[in-house]
């Protein structure tokens, strides 16, 4: 074969082997999911081009189908440029066949490089339908964050990074990070109000548990201090992602405002214990705290007294001068009778003109502290009452019982000082009267 001959050989199989070319698009060649994967394909086709400009002695180190397909097809090239050169020369005694076995060969050759090229393509299309999804899986994250309302948070319990959304940090009333940050648990309890470090730190502490991630989701309150320096409730979902040998490796949840929601069920609560005249307990707070009042005096060997009013004259002002005026005057009464208790004794309204007081003391005291506090509210209540338009006078009647002098049950420790009350309203009026057989 002559020097030309071998040339126009040589230039058909650069031709051919070049006539396809890899198409991987820019903007995926820096995705951090693929670049293994295009660093691979980039080898691949540098490979193809330099058996294209004709260099076979390049050493293909790496491992795999493709690589080994190769690996094959250089081989194969080779034998074929061996088979060039004996024709160059015209060796045609040893080969006498020699068209066929070259044909043969380039023809092997050839099959073995499409299937390798149609690989390639496979691996491509392959590679941009993962890409697709991962873009369109990231695109439908992006969108969930920014249409709810929680504020959305992921932590990374190997590497302490944390994730969180723009809406977390607008709960927080803090300037949106966009970026992963440091996650220190200590720093970040520093802005946990003090009565709600204990849950924190219970959360924090079975974050990195396999107990935690095999119980799935779970749900905490606390108070969290935003950046203008007020503390906000905040409702917590969270559930820990353990890896594929049961590790906890990862910390998810979503954060949603609560503040209004508390406020809202600490309004119902104040108004389902509180009189909404007088802002005093009404009969249910009063029952709850005699209960807990009750524990502490027996646990502390002391006594209660319990100090039953009403008013004198109250309807004949209600009545003279109307319900407003009424009102008035009851106001004026529940801030006459708090002032003479000390801030751990009780001062409840059950309803009317009716107000209950309970007083802790120490036993055998029980007389001297009643004798005290009723002095200094009858006292108060001889003075003329400014209810608006008018100054009355007005008087009051009350009856007393000892717990647990007089009995050790609730009920029947009332229902003593209303009989000593009914006493009092039927000996004269305007003054006190201690319950006795």
């Amino acid at each position: 074969m002559t020097k030309r001959r071998e040339s126009e050989l040589l230039l058909f199989v650069r031709k051919m082997l070049t006539s396809e070319e890899l198409f991987v698009p820019e903007r995926y060649r820096d995705d951090e999911h693929i670049s293994e994967i295009v660093e691979i394909i980039g080898s691949f086709s540098e490979y193809l081009h330099s058996f294209a400009r004709g260099d076979l002695s390049i050493d293909i180190k790496e491992s795999g189908l493709l690589f080994e397909r190769l690996r094959e097809l250089q081989s194969n090239l080779r034998h074929l440029t061996w088979f060039a050169n004996r024709l160059a020369i015209g060796d045609y005694d040893q080969h006498l066949d020699c068209m066929g076995e070259f044909s043969e060969a380039f023809n092997r050759m050839s099959n073995e490089f499409c299937e390798a090229l149609q690989s390639l393509r496979d691996s491509e299309s392959h590679l941009l339908n993962t890409t697709k999804e991962l873009h369109m899986s990231e695109e439908r994250w992006q969108l969930a964050i920014s249409c709810t309302q929680d504020g959305v948070w992921d932590i990374d319990l190997f590497a302490k990074k944390a994730f969180f959304s723009p809406r977390f940090w607008e709960i927080m009333r803090r300037p949106v990070m966009h970026k992963d940050i440091d996650f220190d648990p200590v720093t970040w309890g520093g802005v946990i109000h003090s009565d709600d470090l204990a849950k924190w730190s219970e959360v924090i502490n079975s974050a990195g548990s396999k107990v935690m991630a095999e119980q799935g989701k779970q749900y905490t309150e606390f108070r969290m201090m935003g950046g203008d320096g007020k503390y906000r409730w905040v409702g917590m979902h969270h559930m820990v992602i353990a890896n594929n040998e049961g590790i906890p490796c990862r910390f998810v949840g979503t954060c949603e405002d609560i503040q209004e929601t508390r406020e809202r069920e600490d309004e119902i609560r104040r108004q389902a214990t509180l009189d909404q005249l007088t802002k005093l307990p009404n009969r249910y707070l009063y029952n709850d705290r005699f209960l807990q009042n009750m524990v502490m005096a027996k646990r502390n060997d002391s006594s209660l007294v319990l100090i039953l009013w009403d008013l004198d004259g109250f309807k004949q002002v209600n009545d003279t001068y109307g319900h407003l005026a009424g009102d008035r005057l009851l106001v004026i009464v529940a801030e006459i009778m708090r002032a003479s208790l000390r801030e751990t004794d009780t001062l409840a309204r059950f309803g009317g003109d009716e107000f209950v007081m309970l007083l802790s003391c120490p036993k055998d005291s029980e007389k001297d502290v009643a004798g005290r506090t009723t002095s200094r509210i009858f006292r108060a209540l001889r003075k003329p009452l400014d209810i608006g338009a008018e100054k009355v006078r007005i008087g009051a009647s009350c009856g007393i019982s000892f717990f647990p002098g007089h009995t050790s049950d609730g009920e029947h420790l009332f229902n003593l000082a209303d009989e000593a009350l009914y006493a009092a309203k039927k000996t004269g009026k305007n003054k006190a009267v201690i319950w006795a057989p």
